[in-house]
């Protein structure tokens, strides 16, 4: 599903853990880790926990289960190196993966400003492992030992065109063996409160049969189980809330092709669960117009 990893490298605290990620990736079919080294940013706090023979082992681990591992320099921001990482990835099913703590979502979303840049590419899957600092000075991802087969993954839609392109990323992860689903639709209160309220017992059946035409098409993927879940209210609300109570693993969000973080103060609902979500969150872009 996704051959080629591209994770950019900076010597920030939790490496480790973003490397056993990719690990974890292995059952959705990647192969190939590009380690992007950037030159320019630095992290601005220094921790004691960072460990190069840690980095080195990990990496030398990833060869031995047979990942292909290679490294890339990059200097300055994304922009100036789009071409180079596109041409990189292009050819392959491949994703773009950043780390971010959970302690970092406050004042800005990544703790380097490439991550930073990198997130709004508008073109290719991004993969955003949230990182939490425990009080002793470690980090864990969310997941812990990142994603396997029997992760609770939390698919919300809106049945938009953009959200069933994002569903196929979903119906391929199933096909490499996930085992685990909940599909969620949120009647937007905002949208319904006054003027529809009569109409929501014919919004819930129309919504909820076609949460199940999604559910049986994962069912025909794999031996899955699927959880819907109907809800009324705030869609963010709604969805923070069932990660929190759900133990979700990872959040599979579609995304539109200006890069999520254009519309930040206006309050999209992919934006906010994207930079505020606690657990680790996939963007999948639209898809491209056929020629």
């Amino acid at each position: 599903m996704f051959q080629k990893i591209l994770l950019v490298k900076e010597q920030l605290p939790y490496d480790h853990q973003l490397l056993k990620y990719v690990q974890s990736l292995k059952f959705l079919g990647a192969k190939d880790l590009t380690l992007a080294k950037h030159f320019t940013t630095q992290p601005e706090r220094p921790h004691s926990t960072y460990s190069k023979r840690q980095v080195f082992e990990d990496i030398e681990a990833l060869k031995a289960d047979g990942f292909q591992v290679e490294t890339m320099e990059l200097h300055g921001l994304p922009s100036a190196q789009m071409k180079k990482i596109l041409d990189y990835m292009e050819p392959f099913e491949s994703l773009i993966m950043v780390g971010a703590q959970v302690s970092s979502l406050g004042k800005r979303i990544f703790d380097s400003e490439f991550a930073y840049e990198l997130i709004q590419m508008p073109s290719k899957p991004i993969l955003i492992v949230r990182i939490d600092e425990k009080e002793d000075d470690t980090f864990e991802s969310i997941p812990k030992n990142g994603l396997h087969e029997k992760s609770h993954v939390l698919f919300p839609t809106d049945f938009s065109e953009n959200a069933y392109h994002a569903f196929t990323y979903l119906e391929k992860m199933v096909e490499q063996g996930l085992k685990r689903v909940t599909l969620m639709h949120i009647q937007d209160i905002a949208k319904i409160s006054p003027y529809l309220d009569y109409r929501i017992l014919e919004f819930n059946q129309i919504d909820r049969d076609r949460l199940n035409a999604l559910r049986e098409r994962l069912e025909a993927k794999g031996d899955v189980q699927v959880d819907v879940l109907l809800e009324i209210g705030r869609p963010f609300r709604e969805i923070m809330k069932t990660i929190e109570e759900a133990n979700v693993d990872l959040l599979v969000l579609g995304r539109q092709g200006k890069g999520i973080l254009r519309d930040i103060f206006i309050g999209s609902n992919s934006n906010n669960l994207a930079r505020r979500a606690n657990c680790s969150v996939l963007l999948i872009p639209r898809e491209k117009e056929k020629k």
